[in-house]
């Protein structure tokens, strides 16, 4: 399935974005390299637009929840930033579980990752449960 070929590059993205950050040698620069990295392998995958978009925004909500100082100095926040909020999240994660969208793994990944911690349990649990149930179901 292409689509988890699509949901990899972007574990892979979380992945390096990591060992930079351990490493305290991160810089913003690095933000940027790994958004256009993730870009230019979708691309290669001739990954639609509307994918691309998904995946791009849903790393964008977790490098702004996990390395917000670093992030904020980068050029992806610039692209992603009206967008940066819950509600918005929860808007897309809504309409991904109702057209059954496997991005929807990635973004019940990123609020697992990243959202718990800043947001009202009351608030993101619902939303969780759903997209657990849904993201199973494309599993299996």
């Amino acid at each position: 399935m292409t689509a988890i070929s699509w949901n990899n590059i972007i574990w892979q993205a979380i992945e390096k974005l990591k060992n930079v950050f351990e490493s305290r040698i991160s810089k913003s620069s690095d933000i940027d390299s790994v958004f256009k990295t993730c870009e230019k392998e979708l691309f290669k995958l001739k990954t639609p637009v509307r994918e691309i978009d998904l995946r791009l925004f849903a790393l964008a909500l977790y490098c702004d929840k996990v390395y917000n100082y670093h992030f904020f100095k980068s050029a992806a926040f610039s692209r992603f930033s009206e967008a940066l909020n819950f509600s918005c999240f929860e808007h897309t994660a809504k309409r991904l579980i109702k057209e059954n969208n496997p991005a929807m793994i990635v973004f019940w990944v990123i609020l697992r990752l990243s959202f718990v911690n800043s947001v009202p349990q009351s608030t993101y649990l619902p939303l969780e449960k759903k997209m657990k149930y849904k993201s199973l179901s494309l599993l299996y």
